[in-house]
């Protein structure tokens, strides 16, 4: 077959124009890799007086990645690769609170819970007490500020079998209290303490903290326990008590 400088020429083209299709946007690219995590945050004082929702920083724990909340308190962390995560919520004054195995598998992963966040709070305990009455044990917690009906004040405490019981060592924590009165009182009966897995005639420590409304609590499951970002730990020392 002769071969003709016409010849050659077409096919230098046929071969340039397929490299170049090749190399064209989307035809010939691999599969997607990488997208942007996306979410929002509310945020609050100690109480449940809305405060600025900006300025919050989200972090890709263990990477560079980060985003930082608009006024909208929204965030678009971008051109991630994909994979399990866990979410870093930061900012100055605010406990720090975090989402776990976040999935990221796509272009755009939509972070569905608009976490309520609240400041660390400033309550500090300043009295506690435990008194054994017939089958229930009466809790006592001064605070201050003291609580009042002008001035509520939000606490919690911890029960544990170690006298060295405290927010991060626990066996029982109890749900955000709420304090409008000085010292404040709660009643455990013998009941609430066996349903917390406490036995009769068993030492049990007490410790109590000052919580803020929005506790930003979070569940770590690397530690199986909650965490509790916003207490005071500021506190007065734990006391003990007799389970009836």
């Amino acid at each position: 077959m002769k071969i003709t400088y016409l010849s050659i020429y077409l096919v230098f083209w046929a071969i340039l124009i397929l490299t170049s299709c090749s190399n064209d946007g989307g035809q010939a690219t691999g599969p997607l890799t990488q997208g942007d995590i996306t979410g929002s945050v509310n945020l609050y004082n100690e109480a449940t007086t809305p405060q600025s929702n900006s300025g919050m920083t989200v972090s890709v724990h263990g990477t560079d990645f980060s985003a930082i909340t608009d006024s909208q308190g929204n965030f678009t962390i971008s051109d991630i690769p994909f994979g399990f995560y866990t979410l870093v919520y930061q900012k100055s004054g605010y406990g720090t609170f975090k989402i776990f195995d976040v999935e990221h598998d796509s272009s755009l992963t939509p972070i569905s819970k608009t976490p309520s966040l609240g400041k660390v709070s400033s309550t500090e305990v300043t009295g506690l007490s435990a008194l054994t009455n017939d089958s229930e044990v009466v809790i006592s917690i001064s605070t201050d500020p003291a609580g009042s009906n002008s001035n509520t004040r939000y606490v919690r405490y911890f029960l544990s079998v170690d006298s060295d019981v405290s927010h991060t060592n626990y066996h029982y924590y109890s749900p955000g209290l709420t304090s409008r009165i000085n010292p404040y009182e709660t009643i455990l009966s013998s009941n609430d303490l066996a349903e917390a897995g406490f036995l009769s005639g068993q030492m049990v420590y007490v410790k109590a903290f000052g919580d803020s409304f929005w506790s930003n609590e979070y569940y770590n499951p690397d530690l199986d326990q909650k965490v509790f970002p916003n207490v005071n730990t500021s506190s007065a020392t734990a006391v003990s008590f007799v389970v009836p």
